[in-house]
């Protein structure tokens, strides 16, 4: 029977080896990545979780904390990058935490949890403390000095209705990582971004616009976007959207280009989620230099190298998407790869017959028909994983690789 688990490290270097290594690890479940003290204890007190992989140097970590954490029959143990296990077991002492485990033991939480043995002492012998964590993007592995990687900007749009351009984002994204491909995924709705949600990172502190500020101040690099995403696996940065949708005139045009091109160098695939609108309409510009509220959209859609836009199968769905085809041409003199989202039985029409409607109203053939698979979908979404992680041969997350594969493919001829 699978453990489930919580993790709560904080900004520590190792956070993203820890979170791969979790998912990948046999025996335990990742049920919730903690951004902090405060959600990791509030996890806890659920009942959801057995064990919390914590790091000593997570801000606000205290004795209290972790006997909040432990009162609920949580195991908690401190998990520590092998070369700093003295040090870790140091400061677990002092917070009451007896179990320390080396990130290249992992699997050995298993038998804590279900000895419920939180007196154990699994270091291994020799070990040798380091210092603090090293900055953010050497954290993720990436040197500073790496050449530009030229990466390839897919655009996820769609139209009003919630057809899944999010949902549709995110399992590009995480099928493109697990191919070997470094991906950022970029939550440019800015009317109401989902990504950081839905991955379980809750944090009021958006990366997109600490990204732009640096791109405003013309101190943007790649090591320093490489420190702004936020790592939910090896090859897999998000770039969390706004907190709140009037934050958008933050988004400056010429910042936003620049976050986008910094990110184009840093990774091979750039995925970003937009938001749906695309009239600005009788909208006011600040001044002469804020965007207005569809210039994030409009940018993204004149330079991206594919985009995919996303509609659903029903009647209202269908015109919509219709529309949609039609505006992004009008509009944004360019054309799209369209994905029907949410296929299903109850509505009694076969993929044949919605491709042809398609085609019919707009000239141009769905590439792709993903089903509605909401039982998987739900899973991920409660958990905070990707499909690829949290839905790995459910009907979605085939259909969403065969996706990848096609975009892949075409990429490759047009090369």
């Amino acid at each position: 029977m699978s453990v489930p688990v919580l993790i709560a490290a904080g900004d520590a270097a190792w956070e993203a080896e820890l979170v791969s290594a979790a998912v990948e690890a046999r025996g335990i479940t990742v049920v919730r990545r903690c951004v902090d003290v405060a959600d990791a204890v509030a996890t806890a007190v659920s009942g959801a979780v057995a064990l919390a992989l914590v790091s000593v140097e997570l801000p606000g970590l205290d004795p209290d904390a972790v006997e909040r954490i432990a009162r609920r029959g949580v195991v908690v143990v401190a998990i520590a990058p092998d070369a700093g296990m003295h040090e870790a077991a140091r400061i677990a002492a002092a917070l009451g935490i007896e179990a320390v485990v080396p990130l290249g033991r992992l699997a050995s939480v298993v038998t804590l949890a279900r000895r419920g043995d939180a007196g154990a002492d699994p270091r291994p012998g020799g070990a040798v403390a380091t210092g603090a964590a090293t900055e953010a993007a050497s954290a993720t592995g990436f040197p500073l000095d790496a050449p530009p990687r030229e990466g390839r900007l897919t655009a996820v749009w769609g139209p009003a209705g919630s057809p899944g351009r999010s949902t549709v984002a995110r399992g590009l994204a995480a099928e493109l990582a697990a191919r070997g491909r470094r991906t950022v995924l970029v939550d440019a709705d800015v009317d109401g971004g989902t990504q950081a949600a839905a991955l379980a990172l809750l944090d009021e502190v958006s990366g997109l616009l600490a990204a732009a500020r640096d791109a405003n101040g013309a101190v943007l690099s790649t090591g320093a976007l490489a420190g702004h995403l936020r790592w939910i696996g090896p090859e897999l940065g998000v770039l969390t959207g706004l907190p709140r949708a009037e934050r958008w005139p933050g988004l400056r045009a010429t910042a936003y280009e620049g976050v986008l091109a910094t990110a184009r160098d840093l990774a091979d695939d750039v995925v970003v989620d937009l938001g749906f609108c695309l009239d600005d309409t009788g909208e006011q510009g600040f001044d002469g230099v804020a965007p207005r509220r569809t210039a994030v959209a409009r940018h993204t859609l004149a330079t991206a190298d594919e985009i995919v836009l996303v509609g659903l199968p029903d009647p209202v769905g269908l015109s919509r998407l219709a529309r949609a085809v039609l505006d992004l041409r009008a509009r944004c003199d360019v054309e799209a790869t369209v994905v029907v989202n949410q296929m299903r039985s109850t509505l009694g029409w076969s993929t044949h017959e919605v491709g042809e409607a398609v085609e019919r109203f707009t000239g141009v053939i769905p590439t792709a028909f993903l089903p509605y698979d909401r039982t998987a979908l739900d899973h991920c979404l409660v958990h905070g994983l990707t499909s690829y992680e949290g839905a790995a041969g459910s009907a979605f997350q085939r259909a969403v690789s065969r996706l990848a594969d096609d975009l892949g493919a075409r990429a490759h001829e047009l090369a």
